[in-house]
């Protein structure tokens, strides 16, 4: 069949130009900050094959549990929408159909890869474009970082108009995506595959190099959460592919990055004094006399330290009006788009938006893939398929971290890559399964 013979080079295609192409816009959605942009087209073109392969086969593929999980974490999704527009009245009929439609979007890619994946030499190719993918992404960061390359993001309703710009003094890499924790966020998954094929790679120079370059871009961005992700993820992923010593030299890796990185060092030194409340020095006259520090002058008293702006937003801001909002239908929620652009908890969004039902159906998703992972974990053998699927599945854990400070379930490259690289997973364990001898 002609589907089974250019799959793998449509799920190419996605995997390489979701990441790459910049956000540049097509076309605006009045009465929003959206745009259609060349990636939603691409898409939707997929959508469009993926029904008509999926006619002739009357959907088989999506009566597995995990697309099952999928379809009804939508479903609730639509039925959430459809009360805060007509019910709550807490969403707009053009946002809130807008919202609800991207949401598909995202997920698009996970029924296309869990139908069209066919065997596990293609998932070898695949593995291949995807690391390829992703140290072209962090060439184009560093680029951005050291040879003034343009910075298209999408920050705030000006910049979204696909302006390109350049690097200021003390800003953030964000490479091809719409932010520096957009970067951030994809970045652990190459690195995470990255260690995991190292035990079976015949080129473990070559892939050493590649994740030093996406580990500076994740430096770069200086994203503290998904710092901290990802060194949890790359922890357990060391120990479920039996190399504990590696953690040495993970965790040398750690603190020679946060010594070699001041933006990541400067973020995390204010959290610590703005949160935790824990300072460094005491000033010269409390430790000779223990004077009042009102009889101390001006110039020798120690400088305020910075408010940590980010972490405030949140906590006082975006995360209370979350909660607002989840009481207002604590069952459906008041529909996506009610709480606004942003969060900054992907746990918080979905109650919101969605309610218990959509929250319960979201988190099913994810303990079902848990679930069909175990296998592997248990019975690792150091193969291709075993390493991808363990490599994502500790990838996942990492997001699912990321998602308690980050809505990267609704940042749109992050999403589709997702959902993506789960349905090749999802499909990898049947494969190696049914092939246990496979590699």
């Amino acid at each position: 069949m002609l589907t089974s013979k250019i799959s793998p080079f449509i799920l190419a295609l996605a995997l390489i130009f979701i990441p790459l192409y910049p956000k540049f816009p097509l076309l605006g959605v009045p009465g929003s900050f959206v745009s259609i942009r060349f990636e939603d087209l691409l898409i939707a073109c997929i959508f469009i094959l993926f029904l008509f392969t999926q006619l002739k086969t009357k959907f088989q593929s999506l009566s597995a549990p995990l697309p099952r999980s999928l379809l009804l974490y939508l479903a609730i999704g639509f039925i959430a929408a459809f009360s805060g527009i007509f019910l709550t009245k807490t969403a707009s009929l053009s946002l809130g159909l807008l919202h609800s439609l991207r949401r598909v979007e995202y997920a698009v890619l996970f029924f296309a890869a869990f139908a069209w994946l066919n065997s596990l030499s293609q998932l070898r190719y695949l593995v291949r474009v995807i690391i390829i993918t992703s140290l072209l992404v962090a060439l184009y960061g560093l680029g951005q970082q050291f040879l003034d390359f343009p910075v298209v993001t999408t920050t705030n309703s000006e910049f979204s108009k696909g302006l390109a710009l350049s690097l200021g003094p003390g800003a953030r890499i964000n490479s091809t995506f719409a932010g520096h924790y957009d970067l951030a966020a994809f970045s652990v998954f190459p690195l995470l595959l990255i260690i995991a094929l190292l035990p079976i790679s015949s080129l473990p120079g070559l892939l050493v190099i590649g994740a030093g370059m996406i580990y500076w871009t994740l430096l770069l961005s200086a994203s503290r959460i998904t710092f901290v992700s990802f060194f949890v993820a790359a922890s357990a992923l060391i120990l479920l592919i039996r190399k504990p010593f590696w953690l040495l030299p993970l965790f040398s890796a750690a603190f020679l990055g946060v010594f070699f990185s001041p933006q990541l060092k400067g973020r995390y030194l204010d959290f610590i004094t703005n949160h935790l409340r824990l300072t460094y020095i005491q000033s010269v006259s409390a430790q000779v006399e223990n004077k009042d520090v009102n009889d101390v002058p001006d110039a020798l008293k120690p400088p305020e330290v910075p408010e940590d702006r980010s972490f405030n937003i949140r906590l006082k801001a975006e995360w209370p009006k979350a909660l607002r909002a989840f009481t207002k239908n604590p069952v459906l929620g008041t529909g996506f788009s009610s709480v606004g652009l942003a969060v900054d908890n992907d746990y918080l969004r979905t109650l919101a938006e969605t309610g218990l039902l959509g929250l319960a159906a979201f988190v099913l998703i994810f303990l079902r893939f848990f679930k069909s992972g175990l296998p592997f974990v248990v019975r690792y053998t150091p193969s291709v398929s075993h390493a991808f699927i363990v490599a994502i599945t500790c990838s996942v854990l990492g997001l699912l971290i990321n998602a308690v400070f980050i809505d990267v379930f609704a940042a749109s490259k992050i999403a589709m890559f997702t959902w993506a690289v789960m349905g090749l997973a999802e499909r990898t364990k049947l494969l190696a399964i049914s092939n246990p001898h496979a590699t």
